[in-house]
């Protein structure tokens, strides 16, 4: 596995796309829509390849030159539970840091708290509710 960092509108930013709209969309019955996409070309993107194959994907959107916003983390559903995840975070923080970033933050969805926490995430403030699924401001 490897983390590579994905250039928007190429290839793999439209594979990225599709997997998160399997992951995070479809099941709820959404689409992305283009508004949510408009704001994406001055984010950084980041996939996980095993081989050609991506497996995992999450966009970092910079809010200072010290705070960054992960969002969208999406991991194959055939590959959920085998580190994949993990393997993100841990290799996008890194990656993030280097380019001066200490600070990061995420809105977790519920069911996706205890894992963010074990990756050192605590949490902040009450759950809101976003696409009719609570979330948790989570911070590091």
């Amino acid at each position: 596995m490897k983390l590579i960092e994905i250039e928007w509108c190429s290839p793999e930013y439209q594979a990225a796309l599709e997997l998160r709209h399997e992951v995070l969309r479809a099941p709820l019955g959404l689409k992305l829509t283009a508004e949510e996409l408009d704001g994406e070309h001055g984010q950084l993107h980041f996939g996980v390849f095993d081989n050609d194959d991506l497996i995992a994907t999450i966009v970092a959107r910079p809010h200072s030159s010290e705070l960054v916003q992960l969002r969208q983390m999406a991991v194959s559903p055939a590959r959920q539970g085998s580190g994949v995840g993990k393997f993100l975070i841990e290799h996008c923080e890194a990656n993030l840091r280097e380019r001066g970033f200490q600070e990061f933050t995420l809105d977790a969805r519920l069911t996706a708290v205890p894992f963010y926490e074990k990756l050192g995430y605590r949490r902040v403030g009450e759950l809101f509710e976003v696409i009719s699924l609570e979330h948790q401001k989570m911070v590091k």
